[in-house]
């Protein structure tokens, strides 16, 4: 199974923007979108959304071509194998998850970058860089991983599409 994890520096920075792109450029993956959050928002450990017209990012997932889409309480991420089905999974959090392709969103200058993202950052595969954040900015250790920059109000580009795609896609690559 396709697994991709999306983690980022801090909120609104475009994980889920990033996540949605994706899902709708490679409809052929059958995602099932799963966001984990520290947080209970008053619902169970593991929840589906059923609703494609929700503002929530489960929402937005849905409405982006994902199959089904899951709101996960972090203290239940032993439930992930479980959701997938038969399609690829698409998971955000900042934990990286064996096996998985992760993508770092990042923005803003790492002080400021959320403490569980500012431990992993190194462990990802590639890094998105939004909310105009330059590879100068970027800390040593991570100068040398595939970079993609988003320009503002874009979430994917023919090269990050093509970098997910060659390391998901089950078939050989061709767009």
């Amino acid at each position: 199974m396709a697994v991709l994890a999306i983690g980022g520096s801090g909120r609104g920075v475009g994980k889920t923007a990033v996540g949605c792109a994706l899902i709708a450029a490679l409809p052929e993956l059958r995602w099932t979108a799963v966001k984990i959050s520290p947080h209970e928002h008053g619902l169970p450990a593991v929840w589906e959304e059923t609703d494609r017209s929700s503002a929530k990012d489960s929402g937005r997932y849905l409405a982006a071509g994902a199959e089904r889409a899951f709101l996960v309480r972090g203290d239940a991420e032993a439930e992930l194998a479980g959701l997938a089905g038969t399609g690829a999974l698409l998971v955000e959090s900042n934990r990286r998850l064996s096996g998985a392709l992760f993508l770092a969103v990042l923005a803003g200058h790492e002080a400021s970058w959320k403490p569980s993202m500012r431990e992993r950052v190194a462990e990802a595969d590639a890094l998105v860089l939004t909310g105009g954040m330059t590879v100068a900015e970027l800390p040593e250790v991570l100068r040398g991983k595939p970079v993609f920059d988003l320009a503002a109000g874009e979430w994917l580009t023919p090269r990050l599409l093509r970098f997910v795609g060659e390391r998901l896609h089950p078939r050989p690559w061709r767009r």
